[in-house]
């Protein structure tokens, strides 16, 4: 089974899923989140372990993916790959600088 995917990928996109969602788990319980978004972005880490899995046993390219302009199943999953990075990503990122700037003015008072 080791001949058709690499235990180290894989774990680490599950480790780094993990990550994800426990640092969503924490912005949620530390109110510095709504539930809508820290939600999206829980299920977004989720999925995307099982992406990338996917994509590195087919030995797909994710770039090639997108720019190839046909409409199959591995463009597909590329998308679905993009767009669970951003969801994933983005959403701490934006609480992350929305606390900053927050923390900013107040200290600046």
């Amino acid at each position: 089974m080791d001949a058709y995917f690499n235990v180290t990928e894989v774990g680490m996109f599950l480790l780094v899923g993990l990550l994800f969602i426990l640092l969503n788990l924490v912005l949620l319980v530390k109110r510095y989140t709504r539930a809508r978004f820290a939600m999206l972005s829980i299920l977004a880490a989720s999925v995307w372990p099982a992406l990338m899995i996917v994509l590195s046993v087919e030995q797909l390219s994710v770039l090639d993916q997108l720019t190839s302009g046909e409409f199959t199943l591995d463009a597909v999953l590329a998308f679905g790959v993009v767009l669970s990075t951003v969801l994933m990503t983005m959403i701490p990122a934006g609480v992350f600088l929305h606390r900053l700037v927050t923390v900013s003015r107040l200290h600046s008072e």
